[in-house]
């Protein structure tokens, strides 16, 4: 039986976990405290904290890994990959790739020096806050190394950059951040499969968000995508293209995110991982392929049949979540519950604590059902 080991325990990390179980993977979790429905699922849990490289090395080895993987999370991905490259286990791009994602302002850099949509931004540390030299708003700050939606806020003015650039600070682990221009139209994303140097996979979705009022969450996702044209696809894919032909990519599983400026798409983010948002059943649903499945096969090298694909649907598939103030605990009854849905999970049971993850409205439960 081939063993895996999986960093962390949170409900994003179970997705990944239900599969291997079902796959005949014997399954260990690891997390700095036992919290998450990863820790009841898995076949095992040990108390490491997932960015601590040398205690997930030791871990790996002293459990006899076959592999290390990690789903939904930029720190967990990053331990995975250099724990992995350290034991010469499979893994998919390298450290140093890893790392170009997860800096805000390198991977900027590299996007604006390749000419893949350009995009005005500065980078930010704590010494020189008071000096900063920046008079294009509305703009948005952000730390140049955490993941998700911590510390990113939508800023108006000149006066309210200095509390943003605080924020955004207390969220990085090096105390920088940048700013860059807002870009005003609609959001949308896409899971890449890329395996021996091509594309197998590409599959754009709405990002249905929030707006201002809860600047960058999600409300939920919608395939196929209707938020941009057939010219702006075009260009949308183009630019993945040429972001993997640059980099050389020959292997990966990217989830890219991306806006439109002025009516032409802009890259904002790649995560060198599946996503955080259980997209791939969403996939599943109206596509027929489990993202789950091409992860692990593109992460062992194994062939991937996308003969199952459906390249046609005659409906659209809608990944709605369900959410709650960060204050609050959990109840039922406060959820604007959609009828007729063909899935539905809640991270909760009524009277638990909602965990704080970006601090202001977090997701308690999510559900997929056809729009018509």
């Amino acid at each position: 039986m081939k063993r895996i080991l999986i960093l962390g325990t949170n409900a994003t990390q179970s997705d990944i976990i239900n599969y291997l179980n079902e796959t005949g993977w014997e399954t260990h979790v690891c997390g700095y405290k036992k919290e998450g429905p990863g820790c009841d699922i898995a076949d095992h849990f040990h108390l490491v904290d997932t960015i601590d490289i040398e205690a997930v090395k030791k871990l790996a080895q002293d459990i006899k890994a076959d592999v290390v993987y990690s789903v939904s999370s930029d720190s967990a991905i990053t331990s995975a990959t250099k724990v992995s490259e350290l034991l010469g286990m499979p893994h998919l791009l390298d450290g140093k790739m890893i790392d170009l994602f997860n800096n805000k302002h390198e991977f900027r850099d590299f996007l604006n020096k390749n000419e893949i949509g350009f995009t005005k931004y500065t980078k930010v540390n704590k010494e020189h806050k008071n000096s900063v030299d920046w008079d294009i708003f509305p703009c948005v700050v952000k730390p140049t190394n955490s993941q998700g939606q911590r510390g990113v806020q939508l800023v108006n003015d000149k006066e309210s950059l200095l509390g943003a650039l605080e924020l955004a600070f207390e969220s990085s682990k090096e105390g920088e951040a940048i700013i860059e221009e807002y870009l005003d139209g609609a959001e949308f994303s896409s899971n890449i499969i890329v395996q021996d140097g091509k594309i197998i996979l590409n599959e754009f979705s709405d990002r249905i968000v929030f707006g201002t009022e809860h600047f960058g969450l999600p409300k939920g996702h919608r395939i196929p995508i209707t938020y941009i044209n057939e010219e702006q696809l075009a260009i949308a894919k183009s630019n993945v293209e040429k972001i993997i032909k640059t980099l050389n990519i020959q292997n990966a599983v990217l989830y890219i995110q991306m806006k439109l400026k002025e009516d032409q798409p802009r890259v904002i983010e790649i995560a060198p991982r599946l996503d955080g948002c259980h997209i791939w059943r969403l996939i599943k649903q109206v596509r027929g392929v489990d993202l789950r499945e091409l992860a692990i096969k593109c992460l062992l090298g194994e062939k991937i049949d996308m003969s199952n694909y459906k390249s046609i649907v005659d409906k659209h598939g809608v990944l709605e979540f369900y959410h709650l103030p960060t204050t609050e605990k959990f109840d039922m009854t406060k959820l604007k519950l959609i009828p007729d849905v063909s899935f539905a999970e809640y991270r909760y049971t009524d009277g638990e604590c909602i965990v704080p993850i970006n601090g202001r409205l977090e997701v308690v439960g999510y559900c997929i059902y056809d729009e018509n």
